[in-house]
């Protein structure tokens, strides 16, 4: 029953990605552009948000494991590491959003919508997802070491963008504003969070795997 479930799961998963993520970067294009940002200016923005680079890394490899699975890509993405990472990065979207930026810009219509979509539901799914579709192993716990480039390079990307042009996608690295100091502050929170959700996720999986 669980293995029938599986593709039906992970196709609407993607699908309901997909949607998302294709209505936010057209509504956000639109408005980026009546702001006065060039079109590629726009695309710029919308992706270096950490929320929209995770949901569109689960898109991509849900996608490829859903229809190429015997590909390079599909065998990646089949991974339990790949994966176990991927549920830590979304997580941790879904906790700091809900926990920390939701309500700092207040949101309408479709705008509201994919706000909802990416930032709650992903992460919900995607969890759902992880529990009951994902085979669980003995994961390494040196794997966290990989795992943090992600978001490491992603903390980087954002200094370096924002000390050229101003712009900061999150206010938590906003070192216009606060000093490197504060968010280095900040930054080590966030290195705590990842590192109990990845202990966490990777207990879970040895210990499933043992039972």
């Amino acid at each position: 029953m669980q293995n029938k479930l599986r593709p039906v799961y992970i196709a609407l998963n993607a699908l309901m990605l997909w949607f998302a993520l294709g209505l936010q970067f057209y509504i956000s294009t639109v408005d980026y552009i009546a702001k006065g940002r060039s079109f590629a200016g726009a695309i710029i923005q919308i992706i270096s948000y950490y929320t929209i680079q995770t949901n569109l890394l689960i898109a991509v490899a849900l996608t490829a494991i859903l229809i190429a699975p015997a590909s390079a890509w599909g065998k990646f993405f089949s991974r339990t590491p790949v994966l176990t990472a991927i549920a830590v990065y979304i997580i941790i979207v879904g906790l700091i959003y809900n926990t920390i930026l939701k309500g700092l810009v207040p949101l309408e219509g479709l705008f509201k919508l994919t706000d909802f979509l990416l930032h709650t539901v992903s992460p919900i799914a995607y969890l759902i997802f992880w529990l009951f579709f994902v085979r669980k192993e003995v994961i390494y716990w040196s794997s966290i070491l990989p795992w943090a480039l992600f978001p490491l390079l992603y903390l980087i990307y954002c200094l370096i963008r924002g000390a050229i042009g101003g712009d900061y996608p999150y206010p938590f690295v906003n070192a216009a504003k606060f000093g490197y100091g504060q968010v280095a502050v900040n930054s080590v929170g966030v290195l705590m969070v990842f590192l109990v959700l990845s202990g966490i996720l990777i207990g879970i999986s040895r210990a499933l795997k043992k039972s």
